[in-house]
């Protein structure tokens, strides 16, 4: 397998990489708990609440509604351990308590994954925390209630057929639904529901071994910090990354130029005849248009790197200090473009589901196919250069590809 082909994959394992450090640390960390507890117990037992209300803050700064609503499912958790469930499990009351938390915990969980992200404090973001608090109510009154000795008694049985520490059967078919739907159709940006199946899987690792050493603060503690970091993901992706393409952005492009010294090669590329796809066939093909490109840009060999500049016009780096050496790379890319067939269904045809496009694949419809060029100026950067003068170069080879017919690759003076 090539380094080309290595990349992509390697880059689609990212997000799933920091969740995995997380649940690595949390199972070499728990056997040195006990000697952290006999010297910070009390720092220990108040971190986990320091770290939620920091955490709350800063999602309801930036946003993020589904990094707020898991805190707080956290911190309720780590709250009712800590109040509730320091004794053994042996007592039926207790017992109780700690089944129904492993049985809706996983439910709650998979609930915000599918609940709409809106602002922690907004009616949207705290239907969440109504819906949490209703179900605590519930619980505080069948705990009161004439049905609470059935309850009782109907509980009993699942922790008599396990061992002790076990989760019991209701709680592990709702800890397997919770995964599955964690992981059903992730999306593009997968940071934040990748970190709620690291929490999912470290909640029911806490409940499985309840009886550790300060299990809920580690669980608790590592699952607020894993947030935290995929808020700082979810916020640079804002800021650096194209939504519509995945591409690093014009932010991330220049940022990236200020850190380069020395020779390296740039190149200003722009869709030929782009106000025509999007007049003729409509945006949504004018979006189409745009990944088509930046699919193909994002795989130019040579060090190249993509990025999108704005609207239709993407940009180039090679590290090469040759403008010869990276022609070939940028012709490669460039006959790809042209050479990809975009298909264009009839609006009316488009399928609605995934079965749907499958059984409509190879069938006659009103399909058109289109093609793409691209038009491309490049520059090496002469030694004192600025970026400003050095895209000022591209941009001119740019327009004398435009000039002289499009689909071509132009040299800077």
């Amino acid at each position: 397998m090539t380094l080309r082909l290595i990349v992509p994959y390697l880059r689609s394992l990212r997000p799933a990489a920091l969740p995995f450090i997380v649940l690595l640390a949390a199972w070499f960390s728990l056997p040195y708990m006990p000697r952290w507890n006999a010297d910070y117990a009390l720092l220990l037992q108040a971190l986990p609440y320091g770290l939620g209300v920091l955490l709350l803050l800063l999602a309801q700064l930036f946003n993020q509604g589904r990094i707020a609503q898991m805190a707080i499912l956290t911190l309720a958790t780590y709250a009712l351990v800590q109040q509730r469930l320091q004794v053994q499990l042996s007592d039926p009351d207790t017992y109780w308590l700690f089944f129904w938390l492993c049985l809706l915990w996983p439910l709650n969980a998979a609930l915000i994954r599918y609940l709409p992200d809106r602002r922690p404090l907004s009616l949207g973001g705290l239907l969440f925390p109504a819906i949490l608090a209703l179900q605590l109510l519930l619980l505080g009154s069948l705990s009161i209630s004439s049905w609470y000795a059935a309850s009782l008694d109907w509980v009993e049985g699942f922790r008599q057929q396990a061992s002790a520490g076990l989760l019991p059967l209701p709680a592990w078919i709702s800890f397997t639904l919770g995964t599955a739907l964690m992981v059903n159709r992730l999306p593009r940006q997968s940071d934040t529901p990748l970190a709620m199946l690291a929490l999912l899987l470290l909640h029911g690792w806490l409940f499985y071994r309840l009886d550790a050493s300060q299990i809920s603060v580690l669980v608790s503690s590592l699952s607020l910090l894993l947030l935290f970091a995929t808020l700082l993901i979810n916020n640079h992706h804002l800021a650096f990354i194209d939504e519509l393409t995945s591409l690093p952005g014009r932010r991330a492009l220049m940022n990236d130029l200020k850190h380069r010294h020395g020779r390296y090669l740039l190149v200003m590329a722009d869709i030929d005849h782009f106000k025509q796809f999007n007049d003729t066939h409509g945006h949504d093909v004018g979006d189409d248009v745009l990944r088509l490109v930046a699919a193909q840009l994002n795989k130019t060999s040579g060090g190249g790197r993509a990025y999108r500049y704005g609207g239709e016009e993407f940009t180039l780096i090679f590290p090469a200090t040759e403008l010869n050496e990276c022609l070939p790379f940028i012709e490669a890319t460039r006959e790809r473009i042209a050479a990809y067939p975009l298909m264009v269904r009839n609006r009316q045809q488009r399928p609605e589901t995934q079965r749907q496009g499958k059984k409509q694949r190879g069938q006659n419809n009103d399909s058109k196919t289109l093609n793409v060029t691209m038009s491309f100026g490049a520059a090496r950067r002469n030694s004192g250069e600025s970026i400003e003068d050095l895209m000022k170069r591209a941009d001119k080879a740019l327009y004398k590809a435009k000039e002289n017919g499009r689909n071509r690759v132009e040299k800077a003076k």
